[in-house]
C-alpha cells in the first residue's frame, strides 16, 4: 500500500518501478561471502533480467535496465523503490527465519512431549512399584518382633485390678491416640444424636408426604372421571390423548400429505391421457406411412404405363409412313387421344405428389385422391 501511495496515480513509470519493486534478486548474507557471491548475484541478476526482457518482448514494452533509473524517472522514486525493496527482502528474510525457528520449535516440542509421555509412563510405573514396595515392607516389619520398654504407669491393662503375666494380647498405643478415641467417642454420641433428631424431622416429613401422596391421588382420580366425562360428552367415546396430541401436531403433514396424494391422482390421470394420445398419434402416423407406401406404388405403376405409352407413341410415330397411310386420320385422332390420357395422368401425378408432400409434412388434413375420368386404353397395336 505505501508502494502504490508513493507512485502516485497516473505515473507512465508504474509498470516499470513495479517490476524493480518485485525484481528478486540474491543478497548478500556474511560480508566474508561477498566475493564468493558476488558472481552468483551476478549470474542471477543475468537471469532475472534476461526473463524481464522476455516479459518486456512477449508483452510489447519498450525495455529497460531495472538496474539504473531510465531517464525522465525521479531518481529520489527509483532510490525509494531500491529502499522499499530492500525491506521487503528483509521481511521475506525474516519471516522465513521465523518459519525456520517455529518449525524447528514445533519438533523439538514433539520430541518433547513424546519424551514427557515416556517419562510420566516410567514415573507412573516406578509409583506404583514403590507402594508394592512399601505395602510389602510394612508386611513384612508387622511379623518383626520388637522390645519395647515401658514403665508400669504406661501399662493399663489389667485383669481384675491386677496386672496379668502374659502380656502377649496386649497393645501399644500411642497417649494421644488414645484421648483422640475417647474424645471421638462423645463426637459419635452428638452426632448419634443429630441423626436421630433427622431421622424424626424425615419421618414426620414422611408422613406428611404420605398424606399428601394420598390426597394428590384422589384429585388424580377425580380429574380422571372428568376428563373421562367430558370425552364422552366431545368424542362420544374414551380417546388416546397421547395419540390425539400426534395427530394434532402433525395436522400440517397430514394436510401436506393429503394434497401430495391428490397432486399424484391428478398428473397420474394426466399422464394417462398423455399415454392416450401418444398412442392415437403413433397408430396415426403408423397409418400415414402405409397410405404413403400404397401411393408410392401407385405412383410407381402410374410412371411405368406413362413409359409405356411414350415409347407406344415413339413407335407410331415412326411407323406413320407409307404402311399405314390409308388411315392417317384414325392414327391422328388416336393419337390425340393417347396425348389427352398422358396429360390426365400426368396431373394425376401431381396430385399424387402434392398428397404425398402433405403426408411426408405430417400436418394438415388428407384430402382423398381425386378421380379423374380416363378414357379406356386399347390395347398396344390396336386400330380405333
Amino acid at each position: 500500500d505505501s508502494f502504490t501511495e508513493q507512485l502516485g496515480e497516473n505515473n507512465k513509470f508504474a509498470d516499470y518501478l513495479t517490476k524493480v519493486f518485485k525484481k528478486k534478486i540474491k543478497r548478500v548474507k556474511k560480508a566474508a561471502e561477498m566475493d564468493g557471491d558476488s558472481d552468483e548475484s551476478d549470474s542471477d541478476d543475468d537471469f532475472d533480467s534476461s526473463s524481464e526482457e522476455e516479459d518486456d518482448d512477449e508483452d510489447g514494452v519498450e525495455h529497460l535496465d531495472l538496474n539504473i533509473c531510465p531517464p525522465g524517472c525521479s531518481q529520489e522514486l527509483y532510490d525509494a523503490t531500491i529502499v522499499m525493496r530492500e525491506k521487503k527482502l528483509d521481511l521475506e528474510e525474516a519471516i522465513q527465519e521465523e518459519k525456520k525457528i517455529i518449525d524447528s520449535l514445533r519438533k523439538e516440542v514433539d520430541a518433547l512431549v513424546k519424551k514427557n509421555k515416556v517419562i510420566s509412563h516410567g514415573v507412573k510405573c516406578a509409583k506404583n512399584d514403590l507402594e508394592a514396595f512399601q505395602l510389602e515392607k510394612q508386611k513384612k516389619m508387622n511379623e518383626l518382633d520388637i522390645v519395647v520398654t515401658l514403665n508400669l504407669d504406661q501399662i493399663q491393662y489389667m485383669q481384675n485390678g491386677v496386672l496379668p503375666s502374659d502380656l502377649v494380647s496386649c497393645l501399644v498405643f500411642h497417649s494421644a491416640g488414645v484421648n483422640q478415641l475417647a474424645s471421638r467417642i462423645k463426637e459419635l454420641q452428638q452426632e448419634k444424636a443429630h441423626q436421630i433428631r433427622k431421622f424424626k424431622e424425615l419421618k414426620k416429613s414422611h408422613i406428611h408426604l404420605i398424606k399428601g401422596k394420598k390426597g394428590m391421588q384422589e384429585k388424580l382420580l377425580g380429574l380422571d372421571e372428568k376428563c373421562q366425562n367430558m370425552m364422552l360428552l366431545k368424542f362420544g367415546r374414551e380417546v388416546d390423548l397421547k395419540k390425539l396430541e400426534n395427530i394434532s401436531t402433525n395436522r400440517i403433514a397430514e394436510e401436506l400429505k393429503e394434497t401430495i396424494a391428490k397432486k399424484d391422482v391428478k398428473y397420474s390421470r394426466k399422464l394417462n391421457e398423455w399415454d392416450v394420445q401418444i398412442n392415437q398419434a403413433k397408430q396415426r402416423l403408423l397409418t400415414a406411412t402405409r397410405d404413403h407406401t400404397s401411393h408410392l406404388d401407385i405412383l410407381n405403376e402410374l410412371t411405368k404405363d406413362k413409359q409405356d405409352l411414350e415409347s407406344v407413341l415413339d413407335s407410331k410415330q415412326k411407323n406413320l409412313g407409307g404402311e399405314y397411310s390409308g388411315q392417317r386420320k384414325a392414327d391422328l385422332k388416336e393419337r390425340q387421344r393417347l396425348l389427352q390420357l398422358v396429360q390426365l395422368q400426368a396431373q394425376e401425378i401431381d396430385a399424387l405428389k402434392d398428397e404425398i408432400g402433405i403426408l411426408s409434412r405430417k400436418d394438415g388434413h388428407i384430402l382423398p385422391p381425386t378421380q379423374t375420368a380416363v378414357p379406356p386404353l386399347p390395347p398396344i397395336g390396336g386400330r380405333c
